[in-house]
């Protein structure tokens, strides 16, 4: 727990807290800024938030920067640190003395005191724990219809999310949703592959007529099987993957032949080609144009006639060797015809028969490919429809439950606080989606006592280790039922932060309470800081 803080521009330099309820105390006259607010700002700086320097940087700028010593003590013995508002992203590991050890980041201190409070929940900060629950005037999160929004921009599956972890509920649907991910990267790769058409990409049209034709490919394949052979064995020999393999590789081979073909064409076109006789066309422009230089353009034309013959001799090179890479090609297909034939076993089967049989096997394999895709992404389909139905389903009995304990528990906190069998408040999560209110009452004082309510009900089921309620939350709240939450927090085992004034205004009992858990007393007269700038002339 929270055990001192310490600062020399404090005017009561030492602070020193205790378990269960502290109390920061304002006058009986309500005096504001005066720092109760503020300590409870500071209180939140030293369990490694940041809004004491984004939210009230006029402390700084009047007071200029600071220290705050202070100490934790737990289970094991008394930690002591320093935060300084020049560098308030590291904190000093110190001696008791406040003698500085050793320097850490933020997020090694705040992972340190995680590990203390023994609060490690899977993805889930420290600050995510306590900063949503550490309610200060300034900060994002005294909404009262939204208890558990951070700040004011937060989503509410966001939210949602993070209420789970903190219920340690989150896990079973991680498992899903890494589930689904990792089938929708299998989906992801099958589209890019389609895409980029390094897989064919057919519909459930396509797929039928695919089919369709598979069942006629087999239909012939059989009645040409009948025709050659009567052993089912030797037809087998057709259509095995060797020769299959071999057959696709000659189809490659013949492609490539048919583009160096190509590409001979019309390197011979090339080489064919002559000059283009210019000497008449240039009379005709002469008529035209008397001053136009006859002899400049053909001393160019002799020169783009001397580029064309180097380029024909290139061209005959290129020639060649497009020839060259013909006949290896040729031969290739030669050797491939010569492997299927001995792969073959069927005697005296017509060539064109066995020809035949070798390209209906390969049409049937081909389409039972592309088929194959079509299948894999459907099944992936319905196996990420599946997964999310399953997960919706699990999603639906977490929330329930989480709700149901919430629920249960603010139900006991309620009897407490209201004595008139008072409805009390309901936290309702559907989907991305939540509610959070008393049926039938809307008033101010009732929503804000919920969301106390639903703080301390919170500090009870998990491992949430502290709170923090301002005075804005306090001040709305009818007296009787403050009063009944001032008893409920002096009981709490866990470390309450509020602040308050007006005590006179409350039962004796109450006020002795507030009195024998106060840890600072403020007034007009005795201010948090040594320098007051909030006057005029200060």
């Amino acid at each position: 727990m929270l055990r001192q803080i310490l600062c020399d521009k404090f005017v009561q330099q030492k602070i020193i807290f205790h378990s269960g309820l502290n109390a920061v105390v304002g006058d009986e006259i309500a005096s504001n800024s005066i720092g109760k607010s503020t300590m409870l700002m500071i209180i939140d700086f030293v369990f490694g938030g940041d809004d004491y320097i984004t939210r009230n940087h006029d402390t700084v700028d009047n007071l200029g920067h600071h220290i705050f010593k202070f100490s934790f003590t737990f289970e094991d013995g008394e930690l002591f640190f320093s935060r300084s508002t020049n560098e308030f992203k590291f904190v000093a590991v110190c001696n008791r003395n406040f003698e500085v050890q050793d320097t850490i980041k933020i997020n090694d201190y705040t992972k340190l005191l995680q590990e203390k409070y023994k609060c490690q929940i899977d993805e889930m900060s420290f600050r995510s724990i306590v900063g949503r629950y550490f309610r200060v005037y300034g900060k994002e999160n005294l909404n009262e219809r939204k208890p558990i929004q951070y700040f004011e921009k937060e989503k509410k599956k966001d939210s949602i999310v993070v209420l789970l972890k903190l219920f340690d509920k989150y896990r079973n649907i991680k498992e899903y949703e890494k589930q689904i991910q990792k089938l929708t990267d299998e989906k992801n790769v099958l589209l890019d592959a389609a895409k980029k058409e390094l897989i064919p990409k057919i519909n459930k049209a396509i797929f039928g007529q695919n089919t369709k034709k598979i069942d006629a490919l087999n239909e012939e394949l059989k009645k040409l099987k009948d025709s050659i052979v009567s052993s089912s064995v030797d037809i087998e020999a057709l259509v095995s993957k060797e020769i299959l393999e071999l057959r696709k590789k000659k189809s490659s081979l013949t492609i490539q032949k048919n583009v160096y073909e190509s590409r001979l064409k019309r390197t011979l076109t090339n080489i064919a080609d002559k000059n283009i006789k210019i000497d008449s066309e240039l009379e005709r422009l002469v008529d035209f144009f008397p001053n136009f230089n006859v002899e400049q353009v053909k001393k160019i034309d002799s020169f783009h006639a001397s580029i064309t013959k180097i380029l024909k001799e290139e061209l005959q090179k290129t020639e060649k060797e497009i020839r060259k890479q013909i006949a290896v090609i040729v031969n290739e297909i030669t050797k491939i015809d010569q492997e299927i034939a001995d792969n073959l076993t069927i005697q005296n089967a017509p060539k064109y028969a066995i020809e035949k049989v070798v390209e209906l096997a390969s049409q049937i394999k081909q389409l039972t490919e592309e088929n194959g895709f079509y299948t894999k992404k459907k099944n992936l389909d319905d196996s990420i429809v599946e997964a999310g139905k399953e997960l919706d389903e699990l999603k639906v009995t977490i929330l329930d439950e989480v709700c149901n304990q919430i629920n249960i528990k603010m139900h006991e906190l309620n009897k407490r606080i209201y004595s008139d069998n008072r409805r009390a408040p309901t936290l309702s999560i559907r989907g991305e989606r939540y509610t959070f209110n008393t049926y039938g009452d809307t008033g101010t004082g009732t929503a804000f006592a919920n969301l106390i309510t639903f703080d301390l009900a919170l500090l009870e089921l998990t491992c949430l280790p502290a709170i923090a309620h301002d005075l804005p939350l306090l001040k709305n709240i009818e007296n009787h039922a403050l009063e009944n939450i001032v008893e409920l927090y002096s009981t709490s085992k866990k470390q309450i932060f509020i602040a308050i004034d007006k005590i006179n205004s409350y039962k004796a009992e109450t006020e002795k309470i507030i009195t024998d858990h106060k840890v600072l007393q403020l007034s007009k007269d005795k201010l948090l800081f040594i320098k007051n700038w909030k006057q005029d002339g200060q």
